[in-house]
C-alpha cells in the first residue's frame, strides 16, 4: 500500500503596525463634566433614597401579609424586599462595574502584535510504502 502526503500551507499575517490609537478617555477633557457628575451623583442619591423605601414598604408588607394571612401582600412584599436590594446592587456596583470594563478595554489594546509572518510549506513525500518499519 503506498500512502501519498499533499503539501501543506500555512500562512500566518501579522496585524498591520499603524493601527489607529484612540486616547483613554480623562476626566475634565470634555465641557460640562462637572454638571454631568454631579447630575450623576444625584440620580444615584435618588436611587439610594428609592431602594431603602422599597425595603422598607417590601418589610412591612412582608410582616403584615404574614400576620394577617393575606398571602399575596406578604408576596409582592418579598418582592419589593428583593428589588430593593437589587437596585441597592447595582447603584453600588455601577461605577465598579463600567471601570473594570473601560480598564479590560483598554488592556486589550495595549499595542501587542504579531512580530513575524511566517510561511510554512511542507514538500509532499511521495513513495511511501506499508512495508516499511514505522
Amino acid at each position: 500500500m503506498i500512502v501519498q502526503a499533499t503539501a501543506a500551507r500555512a500562512i500566518i499575517l501579522a496585524a498591520p503596525t499603524d493601527n489607529p490609537k484612540v486616547p483613554r478617555p480623562t476626566i475634565g477633557d470634555a465641557p460640562a463634566t462637572e454638571s454631568l457628575t454631579k447630575l450623576i451623583n444625584a440620580l444615584a442619591t435618588y436611587a439610594i433614597y428609592a431602594a431603602v423605601a422599597a425595603v422598607l414598604i417590601g418589610g412591612i408588607a412582608w410582616a403584615l401579609g404574614e400576620r394577617m394571612g393575606l398571602d399575596r401582600a406578604s408576596m409582592v412584599g418579598k418582592s419589593g424586599v428583593i428589588a430593593g436590594m437589587g437596585l441597592a446592587f447595582l447603584v453600588g456596583s455601577a461605577a465598579a462595574f463600567v471601570n473594570f470594563f473601560l480598564a479590560t478595554g483598554s488592556a486589550a489594546n495595549d499595542g501587542a502584535r504579531p512580530a513575524v509572518v511566517l510561511v510554512v510549506d511542507t514538500p509532499p513525500t511521495v513513495g511511501l510504502s506499508a512495508d516499511a518499519p514505522s
